[in-house]
């Protein structure tokens, strides 16, 4: 039998070797890129969900210290008697908060939920407020945030989850409680989505969302593009790869649009026309898509984020007065 003899042309070989080096470069390529991503994601989880220094377990993460030095993070408690609460969250945080008794006996509630990087002394001007309409009213530290335990903030979503606890623990204390969630930018996102929750105790009649955003993902991708000029994809898939690693949720997790549109009590949506980091369009989103059995919308013309209480006090709790009066009679 005669031998085949197998004979490759000059164009074949280095047709072969062009597809060698493009495979390598290839994977060359993707080991790099899915090394980067492994290191913007850490960094950016890191940078702005983690909290605590070696020289200070409770400073908030360093996207918050950046803007909010210790010096100016000082806040005025409101003169009235107050007692101490904790509580363990469902994944076994220690939870603080302090309780405000108001002048009077009532069974008027609060529970106000501040933002990110804050504490419950963020809370103590609003608290203020309500303590002087007749409420008790229970300012919590945030999971990761203040006394309270825990190391990664989760946008609202695990928040949630917490603040359902403690309208809880007042119910059980105070079984005649009728309580409001009122909650400011990330607080805000969390009072909404406890208010979605199938949990949520009936003696929550009422919750004031103030400055919140319709999702974290939407929030941050848009932050990303604004501010860093970093387009939301591969950027965000890069951010919720290493959030679900490392902080343990994902960023579309946190979306109270999608609570809101079963809330299970009324909802008053208030926002600042002048809101730079949550536009003022999300809030009319928000509204539109609840299906709370009550909802209002108040826009404070001219205030910026987080600070329509101040830009128009008079306004601001002259309306969560009448919008929560009619679930907060004294019972006779």
């Amino acid at each position: 039998m005669p031998k085949l003899h197998l004979r490759f042309s000059s164009s074949v070989l280095p047709f072969r070797v062009a597809i060698s080096c493009l495979l390598t470069a290839v994977i060359v390529t993707a080991a790099l890129v899915i090394e980067a991503g492994y290191f913007i994601g850490n960094y950016c989880v890191h940078f702005g969900l983690e909290r605590g220094t070696a020289e200070n377990p409770q400073e908030p993460p360093r996207a918050y210290a950046l803007l909010m030095p210790p010096e100016a993070r000082h806040f005025d408690k409101p003169n009235y008697a107050s007692e101490n609460w904790n509580i363990e969250s469902e994944d076994g945080i220690y939870l603080a908060a302090t309780h405000f008794k108001p002048e009077r006996a009532t069974d008027k509630w609060v529970i106000v939920a501040h933002g990110y990087g804050c504490t419950q002394q963020n809370s103590y001007y609003i608290a203020e407020h309500y303590l002087s309409m007749g409420y008790h009213v229970l300012t919590p530290d945030l999971r990761a945030s203040g006394l309270s335990g825990g190391r990664y903030l989760t946008l609202g979503y695990r928040e949630s989850e917490d603040i359902v606890l403690w309208a809880k623990k007042v119910a059980e204390l105070y079984p005649q409680a009728k309580i409001v969630l009122h909650g400011v930018s990330m607080g805000a996102a969390t009072v909404m989505m406890a208010a979605g929750r199938e949990d949520l105790p009936p003696e929550v009649v009422a919750a004031v969302e103030d400055c919140g955003y319709t999702n974290a993902d939407e929030l941050i991708a848009m932050q990303m593009e604004n501010s860093f000029g970093l387009p939301a994809f591969p950027a965000m898939n890069l951010l919720n790869w290493r959030c679900e690693k490392v902080a343990g949720f994902n960023l579309h997790d946190a979306a109270p649009i999608d609570a809101v549109r079963h809330a299970r009590v009324p909802i008053l949506f208030i926002h600042g026309t002048k809101d730079t980091l949550v536009p003022p369009n999300m809030a009319e989103q928000l509204y539109a898509a609840a299906n709370a059995p009550k909802k209002e919308l108040l826009m404070i013309p001219g205030a910026v984020h987080a600070a329509a209480s101040q830009a128009d006090q008079q306004t601001y709790f002259r309306t969560i007065r009448k919008f929560v009066q009619p679930y907060m009679e004294e019972q006779k």
